[in-house]
C-alpha cells in the first residue's frame, strides 16, 4: 500500500480534560474541518479518543437506513485500530466549515466511496500517533509496535497501553508527513458483517427522526396545496376551519425563488394549531378556489403522444462516434429498433415529508432528515433572509429518502410559517399530501436502433431519450460499457406535468430499462446466448477520445466499467446461473446488467406465469454484483434486496396516473408496494475484490425491470416494452 501525504489534511489536538481530537482537510479543500476551541470541539472532529479509551466518530452523512452510520466509523476502526465495542458515533448539524464532499449531501452512492480515502487516512494518522507517545513512553522503535483492540501493544514483550492513556500524550506531537495504510488482508472489521451501531436506538424509540421532534413551546402546520403543479391560490374562506378546536391561525403559503431552481414550494393555504391532527381536520374544512395554471388539462396520456412524436423530430444532440446515418443507408445493411415506456413513480417514504423550524428573529434552528444540510441552510436562509451562519440545521435520520429528501421545500415551508406566527412549528404532510406532491420520478421514452451488417454484426447503436428532466444518462459514452464503431446519441426535454426529481438511482433506471431489453431483443433476434453476446461486444479494447483530462477520467472510467462487466458476466457463468437447462412450461429466465457510480450488478430474473392480478410472479432472482471493496457484507446484501424490491414495486404497481393536471395516486391502497408474499427468492453474489468501494444504494434499482421483461418474453413470447405490467399486457395479442 503506498504511503499517502498528511500535509494540510489532519489537525490534532487535545480534548478538555486530556485525550486527542482530530479535525481534517480534504485534498483540494479550503475548508478546514477544525475547532478553534478544543474545550468545547468535539462536534467538529471526525474523531476523538478520550481518557478512558472511549472513541467517537462524528457521522457527517445522513442515516436513511442505509447504514452510514456504520459502514463509516467502520472504516476509520479499522486503520485505527480499534475495539468496536468502544466506538460510538455522534450525529452533525450541517457546518459551513465541512466541505461539500463530506457532508453537503448524502445522496448518488456516493457516501463510502466519497470517504473511503478520507477515514482511512485519519484512521491511520491517529494509528501512527498513538505508536508514537507509545514509543516515547517506552523509549523504543515504533516498528516493534502494533495497534490493536484499542490497545498499542509491544510485540517484543506483549507490554501494552491502551489508547486513552496515550491519547493526550499523542494530541501533543507533531502530525506524521505520510503514514502507510493496512493492507487488505490486514483489515478486522471491513468485509465482515459488523453490527449496525443503530440498531438499538431506533428499536427502542430512541433514534432522533423529523417526525418525532419535539422542541419547547412547538406548534402544528399543515398546508392543503393547489392539486396542480406550479398552480396558484385565487381565494379562501377559513371561517369553518377556525372553528376547530386548537386551531391558532389560517393564512396563505405563497411560492417562493428558490436558491437552487429545482425546489419548489407549491402554494397553498396554512392551518396551524395545537396539534398535527387539528391542523389535518381544519384542512377538510377549508373552502378554496384555485387557479390551476398551464397544466389545468395536463394528462398522461397527451404526454406520452407528444414524447413519442418528439422521438422521431428533431433532437439534441448527444454523442457521436462514426457515421450511423450513412450506414443506415449502406445496401445489404439492417435498422433494427423499438421504443420504450419508462413512467413517473412515486416515492412512497415510510416516514412522511416533515420539519420544524424555530425562526427567532436574528437566528433560526432546522430540525430536519435531510439528504442536504446544505441546500436546507442555503433555502431557508434566503426564506428568512438571515445569512447562512445565522442558522442551525440539526441532520436529523429518516426513515427512508431515496432522493426525495434532498429537496427542501418542508424545511421553506416550516421557516415561514414560523416567521409568520413566531413561534417554532412542525410542518408535516399527510400521507396523502407526500404521494400528490411528491418530485417524482422522471417520465422518458426513448427509441434504440442498432445497424446490423450483412454478416450479422452490430456495427452501429444509436439512443434517442426524451424525458421531464435534465439527466445525462445514456447520452454519454461512458454510459454504454459495449463497444460499436458507430455511436449516435440524441435527447430532447420536455416540460414536466408533475414535480420531477431523483427516484432511487436517478436517470440511470430510465435509460436501463430500454438499454437492456433492447439489448435481449438485439440477443434474440441474433440467435445469440444474452451472456456470452455481451461478453463478445465487450472484448474491444477502449479507445481513448481526445488529450484533455476528461478524455483521460472518462478513458479510465470506462476501463473500469468494462472490467466488471467481464467479470461479473463470467462469474454469472462460473456459479451456473445461467444456463440452458430447460424450464417447465410458462416459465422464463433474463438478464440485464447496469452501472451506476462504477458499481456493476446484473440479475438474473426467474418468472412463471400464475393465475394472479398481474397474470406472473417472479419466483427468484439472481444477482452479482461488482463495488469493488465489500465494507459491510450485512449492508450490502441488504441493500441489493432492497433495491431489487424497490424496483419490482415499480414494475408492478407504479406509474402516476394524471387526471386534469392532477395526481390520482393519494395512499398505498392506489399507490401499493410490493407484499411480503410477492417477495421472490433472493440470491446476491459480491465479487472479491480489493478496489476502493464504490456505491451500492442505488446499483440494483435499473437492472432489475429488464430482467424482469426479457424473463416475461422467455416465457411468452410476448414483448412488453413498459412498466408497470398488467395482466392485459400479457393477454395482448401481439406486444
Amino acid at each position: 500500500m503506498t504511503k499517502t501525504s498528511r500535509r494540510n489534511f489532519i489537525k490534532v489536538s487535545a480534548l478538555a480534560g486530556g485525550g486527542l481530537m482530530m479535525s481534517i482537510t480534504l485534498p483540494g479543500s479550503t475548508h478546514l474541518l477544525d475547532n478553534t476551541s478544543p474545550g468545547s470541539a468535539a462536534l467538529n472532529a471526525f474523531l476523538s479518543i478520550a481518557p478512558d479509551g472511549k472513541i467517537t466518530f462524528l457521522l457527517t452523512k445522513h442515516e436513511m437506513g442505509q447504514g452510514s452510520g456504520t459502514g463509516l466509523p467502520m472504516i476509520l476502526a479499522d486503520e485505527l485500530g480499534a475495539d468496536w465495542n468502544k466506538l460510538s458515533i455522534i450525529r452533525s448539524d450541517y457546518d459551513r466549515k465541512f466541505n461539500w464532499r463530506t457532508m453537503g449531501v448524502t445522496g448518488g452512492s456516493s457516501t463510502i466511496s466519497g470517504m473511503w480515502d478520507v477515514l482511512r487516512k485519519a484512521g491511520a494518522t491517529a494509528r501512527e500517533m498513538l505508536k508514537q507517545a507509545a514509543a516515547k513512553r517506552w523509549e523504543v522503535s515504533t516498528a516493534i509496535l502494533k495497534a490493536e483492540n484499542n490497545f498499542i501493544v509491544n510485540t517484543e514483550n506483549g507490554e501494552k497501553l491502551e489508547f486513552g492513556q496515550l491519547a493526550e500524550a499523542a494530541a501533543q506531537l507533531p502530525v506524521p508527513e505520510s503514514v502507510t495504510l493496512k493492507k487488505p488482508e490486514e483489515f478486522v472489521y471491513i468485509g465482515k458483517p459488523v453490527k449496525n451501531l443503530l440498531t438499538e436506538d431506533m428499536a427502542i424509540g430512541k433514534a432522533n427522526y423529523g417526525i418525532n421532534t419535539d422542541v419547547p413551546g412547538m406548534v402544528y402546520a399543515s398546508i392543503e396545496k393547489c392539486p396542480v403543479y406550479k398552480g396558484k391560490l385565487k381565494n379562501f374562506d377559513a371561517t369553518e376551519a377556525l372553528k376547530v378546536t386548537g386551531v391558532i391561525d389560517v393564512f396563505p403559503m405563497p411560492s417562493f425563488e428558490p436558491v437552487s431552481p429545482d425546489n419548489h414550494v407549491q402554494e397553498g393555504v396554512v392551518v396551524v394549531a395545537t396539534s398535527t391532527w387539528a391542523a389535518f381536520k381544519a384542512r377538510k374544512a377549508l373552502k378554496i378556489e384555485w387557479d390551476p395554471g398551464k397544466f389545468a388539462t395536463a394528462n398522461i396520456e397527451s404526454l406520452k403522444k407528444e414524447m413519442s412524436a418528439v422521438l422521431n423530430g428533431t433532437m439534441d444532440p448527444g454523442y457521436r462516434r462514426g457515421d450511423t446515418d450513412k450506414l443506415k443507408k449502406e445496401e445489404g445493411y439492417e435498422v433494427f429498433e423499438a421504443e420504450y415506456d419508462n413512467p413517473y413513480q412515486a416515492h412512497a417514504l415510510m416516514e412522511p415529508i416533515n420539519a420544524t423550524v424555530h425562526f427567532k428573529g436574528d437566528t433560526c434552528e432546522v430540525w430536519v432528515g435531510t439528504q442536504s444540510g446544505e441546500r436546507v441552510t442555503k433555502e431557508v436562509a434566503k426564506v428568512t433572509g438571515l445569512p447562512e451562519d445565522k442558522i442551525t440545521t440539526h441532520v436529523l435520520n429518516s426513515g427512508g429518502a431515496f432522493g426525495r429528501r434532498y429537496y427542501c421545500d418542508s424545511s421553506m415551508e416550516a421557516a415561514y410559517i414560523s416567521m409568520q406566527i413566531k413561534k417554532p412549528v412542525k410542518v408535516t404532510w399527510s400521507r396523502e399530501d407526500e404521494v400528490a406532491h411528491d418530485y417524482f420520478h422522471p417520465y422518458q421514452k426513448s427509441i434504440h436502433r442498432a445497424v446490423i451488417s450483412p454478416e450479422k454484426k452490430v456495427v452501429g447503436w444509436e439512443t434517442s431519450l426524451c424525458r421531464t428532466e435534465v439527466y445525462a444518462s445514456g447520452l454519454n459514452i461512458a454510459d454504454i460499457p459495449y463497444d460499436f464503431p458507430n455511436v449516435k446519441t440524441e435527447w430532447k426535454q420536455l416540460e414536466s406535468i408533475i414535480h420531477p426529481g431523483a427516484w432511487r438511482s436517478v436517470s440511470e433506471h430510465s435509460s436501463s430499462l430500454g438499454k437492456e431489453s433492447f439489448m435481449d431483443e438485439l440477443t434474440r433476434k441474433l440467435g445469440k446466448d444474452p451472456v456470452e453476446f455481451r461478453l463478445e461486444l465487450l472484448q474491444e479494447e477502449i479507445r481513448k477520445e481526445g488529450n484533455t483530462d476528461d478524455a483521460e477520467r472518462v478513458y479510465n472510467y470506462r476501463k473500469l466499467l468494462r472490467e466488471r462487466h467481464v467479470a461479473v458476466l463470467n462469474t454469472i457463468k462460473e456459479k451456473g446461473l445461467w444456463n440452458n437447462s430447460i424450464l417447465p412450461s410458462g416459465s422464463g429466465k433474463g438478464i440485464a446488467i447496469e452501472n451506476f457510480g462504477g458499481t456493476v450488478c446484473a440479475h438474473i430474473a426467474q418468472v412463471s406465469l400464475a393465475d394472479n392480478d398481474f397474470g406472473f410472479k417472479v419466483d427468484k432472482v439472481s444477482s452479482v454484483v461488482h463495488c469493488g471493496t465489500l465494507i459491510n457484507p450485512h449492508f450490502g446484501k441488504g441493500q441489493i434486496e432492497g433495491s431489487i424490491i424497490w424496483a419490482l414495486s415499480a414494475l408492478k404497481y407504479g406509474g402516476v396516473e394524471v387526471e386534469k393536471g392532477v395526481v390520482k395516486q393519494r395512499n398505498f391502497h392506489n399507490n401499493r408496494l410490493l407484499k411480503m408474499d410477492e417477495i421472490p427468492e433472493i440470491e446476491i453474489y459480491f465479487i472479491e475484490s480489493d478496489e476502493p468501494p464504490s456505491g451500492l444504494g442505488e446499483p440494483g434499482t435499473p437492472p432489475l425491470a429488464p430482467a424482469v421483461l426479457n424473463a416475461l418474453f422467455d416465457a411468452t413470447g410476448k414483448r412488453i416494452r413498459k412498466i408497470p405490467v398488467t395482466k392485459e399486457d400479457l393477454q395482448a395479442n401481439s406486444i
